[in-house]
């Protein structure tokens, strides 16, 4: 179900939020793959802001409808809880300086682990850059 949407940014959440997917095309970072993906990624270790905490990040080269792409994959847990979550995240340069952003989001126990690649590579299979 679409639970948020605004000009930049589109968010789905199934029910109780267990997963969360969110689009989102801006140019906050820059307008490459790489600048978007390092400063999202300086925001999350911003705990105080982002909420995440005890991150973990590993950062992939990748390709994205047929250009450059960064891949992220995060592990944390929101402040003030214990519960693992993962996070997945490709970014991708579009025209105009926007770059898009797509992340799925779960708690990293039992078969959500598998659920969300299934979720990310269907997602990334129907991202299209610069459509409005």
């Amino acid at each position: 179900m679409r639970t948020k949407k605004n000009a930049i940014q589109t968010i789905w959440a199934s029910r109780g939020s267990m997963y969360v997917i969110v689009v989102k095309r801006d140019t906050s970072y820059g307008p490459t793959a790489q600048a978007a993906a390092d400063g999202q990624l300086a925001w999350y270790r911003k705990e105080a802001e982002s909420s995440m905490a005890d991150l973990r990040a590993t950062t992939h080269t990748t390709r994205q409808g047929g250009k450059d792409a960064v891949w992220l994959e995060l592990g944390y847990h929101w402040r003030g809880q214990t519960t693992p979550r993962k996070r997945v995240e490709v970014f991708v340069a579009g025209d105009a300086g926007h770059v898009y952003q797509l992340l799925v989001d779960t708690t990293a126990t039992g078969d959500h682990l598998a659920r969300q690649r299934e979720l990310f590579e269907t997602a990334r299979a129907q991202l299209v850059t610069d459509v409005e």
